[in-house]
């Protein structure tokens, strides 16, 4: 005896179509990309108890500080709570201070003096990560694709 065959509803098929396409995301290849590449970074900053992102966000502390938070959450384009939330828990690992600005709503950040020793020990293992990275991923092509991206994220809508 035969199974009797279903129809799909009209909705699945037309979203069927799609799913060949799957591939083509953008979202979801960026997404891929970033697990593939934090990973590889994560591994490697093992050592000194960082994650590729809180080395990131100290790096732009580096360049900027002192620096008001919300002007790092501009530059780094990051929400403010993700924010927040990093640079909280790098100020109870020490490496961050955080200190009130004229306005008493504004918080200045700067790196501690053991973010300034973490962030040099850091650095001869963002350099191998780095090379690892570059094995996966042509690195100038990513580099002017996050400046065409930053930049264009800037224009106003």
């Amino acid at each position: 005896m035969q199974k009797p065959t279903r129809q799909a509803p009209p909705a699945f098929k037309e979203a069927e179509r799609y799913i060949s396409r799957g591939r083509e995301c953008a979202y979801a290849n960026l997404k891929l990309l970033s697990r593939v590449v934090g990973r590889l970074y994560d591994e490697a900053l093992r050592p000194v108890d960082l994650r590729a992102s809180q080395l990131a966000l100290m790096w732009a502390v580096a360049a900027l500080e002192p620096v008001e938070l919300g002007e790092l959450g501009r530059v780094m384009l990051t929400d403010q709570t993700t924010l927040s939330r990093t640079v909280e828990k790098l100020r109870q690992a020490r490496l961050l201070t955080v200190r009130t600005g004229s306005d008493r709503r504004v918080r200045i950040v700067s790196l501690s003096n053991a973010g300034r020793n973490r962030f040099r020990d850091a650095m001869p293992l963002w350099e191998t990560a780095q090379m690892r990275a570059s094995k996966l991923l042509p690195l100038a092509d990513v580099r002017n694709l996050a400046r065409r991206v930053h930049k264009a994220s800037r224009k106003p809508a």
